[in-house]
């Protein structure tokens, strides 16, 4: 079982599946400093002894509304320096984890929420929710999804999602290939699990191997 310091993030594990919950449900479990410093300690944990595969997900109706309001209504590059430090840490821990990753989102993924999501291999969303990257309403340039972004979905959706900081659909994050699914959202948990349940099906170390393959990692020559 991976520990967690706090009881906004909650961890179990089955068949080989290691579930991370954000468990802040009544404040649409957006992120505080505490709750970044637990994901931060999971995914350190996961990649010192990697599981299976892991699912990223949220409590409640909603998986993150982004930052807490408390944070990003001050000067955040300057007052929570040290916060974003360990945000950027957080964003290669996920991306770096030999095994795959999907993150289920119902009801909003929203500006940290969205971001830690382009570290995923897999994305499932439930119809009706809200996907924005607002930070530039709050004078927050976010270099790791101006850099990460425009990767998946090329530069002028970037652009738009970026610069305006205007929620897209899940329809239109589907054509754009942000998400691999959209379902209904009492379906989107179940989803994610199943696709990452085909998957462990396979042999672990080829299923580890193409993982870093398809983040820019080496062949082992095979």
């Amino acid at each position: 079982m991976v520990a967690v310091d706090t009881d906004a993030v909650v961890t179990s594990v089955e068949d080989g599946l290691v579930s991370v919950e954000l468990n802040r449900p009544e404040k649409l479990n957006a992120l505080t400093p505490e709750m970044i410093d637990g994901l931060h300690g999971a995914f350190t944990e996961l990649n010192e002894d990697p599981p299976a595969a892991v699912l990223l997900a949220g409590r409640g109706r909603a998986t993150c509304a982004g930052m807490d309001v408390e944070i990003v209504s001050q000067d955040y590059e300057t007052d929570f320096a040290d916060v974003d430090a360990l945000a950027q840490e957080l964003y290669a821990l996920v991306e770096e984890l030999p095994c795959p990753v999907a993150m289920a989102a119902r009801g909003a993924l929203v500006g940290m929420g969205f971001v830690v999501s382009l570290s995923c291999d897999f994305l499932v969303v439930g119809e009706g929710t809200t996907l924005s990257v607002p930070e530039v309403k709050y004078d927050i340039a976010s270099e790791r999804t101006a850099r990460r972004l425009p990767e998946l979905v090329g530069h002028r959706p970037a652009a738009e999602l970026l610069l305006t900081g205007e929620p897209i659909s899940p329809a239109r994050a589907h054509e754009l290939g942000l998400a691999n699914a959209v379902v209904p959202s009492d379906e989107v948990d179940d989803r994610a699990r199943a696709l990452l349940a085909s998957i462990t099906e396979h042999d672990r170390e080829t299923v580890t191997e193409l993982c870093s393959l398809l983040r820019g990692g080496e062949s082992n020559g095979r």
